[in-house]
């Protein structure tokens, strides 16, 4: 799965209009999603990829970035499990 169509999926997930992000970009402070558009967020990529949403909980550390988001989405679906 390349970066760029996880960005796409993740910005249709949170209904927003997508924009410009790098893997650093942080999701409170740079796109304003706030706590519980992240568990929205976590929960929709979970179903979404068929990915247990356990990984969000256990790499919640990660959860701040888009990619780190995309890091744990990418090890879910290739079953690494993080």
């Amino acid at each position: 799965m390349e970066f760029k169509v996880f960005c796409e999926t993740m910005f249709f997930l949170i209904g927003m209009e997508p924009v410009q992000v790098i893997d650093t970009t942080i999701l409170r402070d740079e796109l304003d999603v706030d706590s519980l558009q992240m568990v929205n967020l976590a929960t929709s990529l979970a179903d979404h990829y068929h990915i247990p949403f356990s990984l969000f909980i256990e790499k919640a550390d990660k959860m701040g970035t888009v990619g780190g988001l995309y890091e744990i989405v990418k090890k879910g679906v290739s079953n690494e499990f993080v």
